[in-house]
């Protein structure tokens, strides 16, 4: 069906998305002295973020464009304990909240890559470095920003009927406008009112749906989840039957530690080095918590099971399932709130593909730029640079999006190229023995084996499962252990060094003189994320139950998962 533009959207529609384009383009030139100064003011907006601003940050980034689609996909098919796939990083992002937090802000560093020359010394570390700037930056960062540009392509080719080029092109162009002229300070401040937007805008949307004709209000939709397949609305798949129940042990016990993200991530970690104090990093990190698996997720939840109603499964036609969000927004919301609709989701692509090219450039400039090739130019040099490298970035990335269709597999495909990195990441915070080897034989046998599977699996050699690609992680820690065990540990002085800076948690005896130093302690803030774990899988679980009309035993669960929650919150702020 070929639509007019301005025959899907009104002139009050198109007056909201004008405006909010606008407000956005504000924000950036108000705010381009403050990000101006140095690379400090532009990556990390001078260290003095508030917990409350960098969290949600956290929260809108990660709440691309993208991520509504595929957590709709996986609620329609095969059900909501498909979720996993992303709940398990809770563990990670616990781990974050008493551990990482501090540390990384501790390291005072721009990027997680200047890291790499803390913890470790020499060659080795030198060429780490500049193999993971290059990697997380191109390949990695690009595949994230493609996927998410495709995704905004699958969502208004939907929504409006005809190709979307040329609003993708106006929308990106406005992202890079106020991100290049803002730094991080100003993606941050977007973030913080793109975030709401969204927000507010997917409850509309299950508003919408509740009271549409097919399922006819609140008390109806009660009635009718009941005939919705009960294995729809399990958080955790049946034990018989199927490879279901073995798919959700390797996201709850595996996936979380084993990837690039297992002690923060890279945007993560860069609204942790931005906050103002240790302190507002692990609380930024609990609101950022509280937001990504509760809060911004109840919506979505509801319209997924919505959508079951509206278009039961398995007659619903030939339907994608990753075009379902853009179609309700078509079919059943009326004009003006349509407006508000499409602006929710332009926040979403904006909030996400800004913090990506912001987070990619950063490696480009401050681990390779300049630590390899301009060491003594002025501020202003580099930070004119990081604009010319973001513009730069985000072109390939447009040129990527245009050829990546399935985003969920995206998701898996980035995780199993980086899948044997994890058990380092977080090693090398709390074992003296690893060294630079250790990250180098786990990167790089990771990606050997992510594409020798994918090589064997394209060329239809061997059919390669997701089961399969597990195998990746326990050959790659393997490897990873050998060269530990087999190279040279980092020299006294640098662990020495790296300790004073962060004093870490864990095995650290061979350092004397740190001694004076107050002894992280490892026992009790591992209790502490089990108890912030299972706070917000009570939520998750009330949140369930509320949807399929258990409304007793909803309230119960989210009640238990909130007071943990907040006792565990007010011993941290008050400490």
């Amino acid at each position: 069906m070929n639509l007019d533009f301005f025959t899907v959207l009104s002139d009050f529609d198109l007056a909201i998305i004008a405006a909010y384009l606008i407000l956005s383009c504000l924000i950036g030139i108000y705010l381009k002295k403050q990000a101006s100064k140095n690379l400090n003011s532009y990556f990390v907006s001078g260290k003095n973020l508030p917990w409350w601003l960098l969290g949600t940050s956290m929260v809108a980034t990660t709440l691309s464009i993208d991520t509504p689609i595929v957590v709709i996909s996986w609620i329609r098919d095969p059900g909501i304990w498909k979720n996993w796939f992303w709940w398990s990083f809770l563990f990670t992002h616990c781990l974050v909240i008493f551990f990482f937090s501090k540390y990384w802000r501790r390291a005072d560093v721009i990027t997680d890559n200047q890291l790499i020359e803390i913890r470790y010394s020499g060659t080795p570390a030198k060429y780490l470095r500049i193999f993971k700037a290059f990697y997380f930056s191109t390949f990695f960062n690009l595949v994230i920003a493609g996927w998410i540009i495709s995704a905004f392509l699958k969502i208004f080719n939907t929504i409006l009927g005809f190709d979307s080029t040329l609003l993708l092109v106006i929308v990106t162009f406005v992202a890079l406008f106020y991100t290049t002229s803002s730094g991080l300070k100003g993606v941050v401040i977007n973030d913080f009112i793109q975030y709401f937007i969204a927000f507010v805008g997917s409850i509309i949307l299950a508003v919408c749906l509740i009271n549409s004709p097919e399922i006819g209000g609140i008390n109806n939709y009660f009635q009718l989840v009941k005939n919705i397949p009960e294995e729809k609305l399990m958080m955790i798949p049946s034990l018989f039957g199927n490879d279901d129940f073995m798919t959700f042990l390797i996201y709850g016990t595996i996936v979380w530690w084993s990837s690039h993200n297992s002690d923060g991530g890279g945007y993560i970690i860069q609204r942790l080095c931005s906050a103002r104090s240790e302190k507002d990093g692990a609380l930024g990190s609990i609101w950022f918590v509280l937001n990504h698996y509760v809060l911004r997720f109840a919506p979505w939840l509801l319209i997924g099971i919505c959508t079951l109603i509206i278009f039961p499964l398995p007659d619903s036609g030939n339907i994608d399932n990753e075009t379902m969000y853009p179609l309700l927004i078509r079919d059943y919301v009326e004009g003006g709130l349509r407006g508000f609709l499409i602006v929710t989701l332009l926040a979403a692509y904006m909030s996400t593909i800004s913090t990506q090219v912001n987070w990619g450039s950063s490696y480009l400039i401050n681990d390779l730029y300049k630590r390899f090739y301009k060491k003594n130019e002025s501020e202003s040099h580099y930070v004119y640079m990081s604009k010319v490298f973001t513009v730069l970035f985000l072109f390939i990335a447009l040129m990527v999006g245009l050829y990546i269709d399935n985003i969920g597999k995206a998701w898996v495909l980035l995780w199993s190229v980086s899948s044997g990195l994890g058990f380092f990441l977080i090693a090398r915070w709390f074992w003296w023995r690893i060294n630079s080897w250790s990250e180098i034989s786990a990167l790089v046998s990771s990606v050997l084996f992510s594409i020798g599977f994918y090589l064997l699996d394209a060329f239809e050699i061997v059919t390669i499962s997701f089961f399969s690609k597990i195998l990746i992680i326990p050959f790659s820690i393997l490897i990873g252990l050998c060269v530990t065990l087999f190279t040279k540990p980092e020299s006294h002085e640098t662990l020495e060094r790296f300790y004073n800076k962060i004093n870490p948690a864990g095995c650290w005896g061979f350092n004397k003189k740190s001694k004076e130093l107050k002894k992280e302690k490892i026992l009790y803030p591992l209790i502490q994320s089990a108890f912030l774990a299972s706070s917000i899988l009570f939520m998750i679980y009330g949140l369930i139950k509320f949807i399929s009309g258990e409304l007793t035993l909803s309230l119960i669960s989210f009640v238990v998962g909130m007071l943990i929650l907040i006792v565990l919150t007010r011993k941290i702020y008050l400490s």
